[in-house]
């Protein structure tokens, strides 16, 4: 089966039979995930490795092993779902390290709680999801979701603190492969800062 969505893409391969009686039917197999790509507002999750286990007792309630790997930033972040549909776990990892909480932050905002502690910086990621909104609504109309859209690739951050300075700025990122990213910052009083970025990855 194909799989093509606003919230993810790829592929799923099942190997499934009907058991039981009209009375009480279930299903017993796997449904295995192959090249699933999700996206969220300001992520994207490569699952590596994805399967849905169903007993016939509780079909109702497959049994999840979920692997997915997310690069955002200058962090990658590891996820493993494992448990059951109804009452699943989650574990969070990353490079550079950093607390499940302030992963979690990360996937779901681009930011960690830390920044989105001042204001601007969660104007600045309302105003990107509405621009991805309106992208999608606009110029991809019913289309799949797509990885190397413009909006996946450019993040924007207004109100973060230069270190260097410690006054606000804003910071426009945009990611020209895995590796190599564009930054560039904007200081309270125009002075602007540009940098290329090769990230090197240990694993």
């Amino acid at each position: 089966m194909l799989i093509r969505g606003n919230l993810a893409t790829g592929e799923a391969t099942t190997d499934l039979k009907l058991t039981g009686t009209g009375l009480k039917p279930g299903l017993q197999g796997m449904v295995q995930m192959e090249g699933v790509e999700a996206t969220l507002p300001f992520s994207r999750l490569d699952v590596s490795r994805g399967s849905l286990t169903f007993n016939p007792n509780d079909s109702t309630n497959p049994t999840i092993d979920l692997q997915g790997t997310s690069v955002i930033r200058d962090y990658t972040v590891r996820v493993y779902v494992y448990g059951t549909l109804l009452s699943p776990q989650a574990i969070f990892t990353s490079e550079p390290p950093l607390p499940q909480e302030e992963i979690i932050s990360l996937i779901a905002t681009g930011a960690t709680r830390q920044e989105l502690s001042t204001g601007n910086v969660l104007a600045g990621r309302a105003a990107m999801l509405l621009f991805q909104q309106l992208y999608r609504k606009i110029v991809k109309k019913g289309e799949p979701t797509d990885s190397n859209t413009v909006f996946n690739r450019l993040d924007l951050d207004l109100g973060t603190i230069d270190p260097r300075t410690g006054q606000q700025q804003a910071t426009v990122r945009f990611k020209i492969s895995d590796q190599i990213v564009l930054t560039g910052d904007v200081g309270v009083h125009g002075d602007f800062r540009g940098k290329l970025k090769y990230l090197i990855r240990f694993r």
